[in-house]
């Protein structure tokens, strides 16, 4: 049993993300950046996250939100700073801005993967970064899909099934 399970690991790792991606963009939870800051937070009640892109139309992916944005918005305005060593960093909160908008409490930086990347690569960086879930994104960073931690594992235990 532990062999083959070995063998289906090594089969996944050559695997691209092509076949584990959800391609399904349209059925991803988005949200446009200038959209007010309440459009998440009524979509997060049902979602952990939303891919946030400047158009729906041109879907050139720009951040995600997470609940733990939305926690860091919620904050009082007493907690709105942290010290880091000696350095005083204030944190993104909707107290700051009057009409705040999606992109002014969402995370910039994102870590992605390409449909060409094999998965055993999508896996390290999974890992390395603490990620669930990665966007799929073209050569000019257009969203075209995600994969998950859980279509990794839908996948396995597929494959697991075909195999024993």
């Amino acid at each position: 049993m532990h062999e083959k399970i070995r063998n289906i690991l090594k089969k996944m790792y050559d695997m691209k993300v092509s076949d584990f991606m959800d391609p399904r963009a349209w059925d991803m939870p988005l949200l446009e950046k200038d959209e007010p800051v309440s459009h998440a937070f009524f979509m997060l009640r049902s979602n952990n996250h939303a891919w946030v892109v400047e158009s729906e139309k041109n879907m050139k992916l720009v951040g995600v939100v997470e609940r733990t944005d939305l926690l860091r918005a919620m904050l009082p305005p007493d907690a709105l700073t942290y010290a880091y060593g000696s350095v005083s960093m204030k944190i993104k909160n909707i107290f700051i801005k009057k009409d705040a908008k999606v992109d002014d409490v969402m995370t910039h930086k994102l870590i992605t993967a390409e449909k060409d990347m094999l998965i055993r690569d999508v896996m390290i960086k999974m890992k390395k970064y603490e990620l669930e879930r990665l966007p799929v994104v073209d050569k000019n960073g257009v969203l075209i899909g995600e994969v998950t931690l859980k279509s990794l594992i839908i996948h396995f235990t597929r494959l697991m099934r075909e195999t024993l």
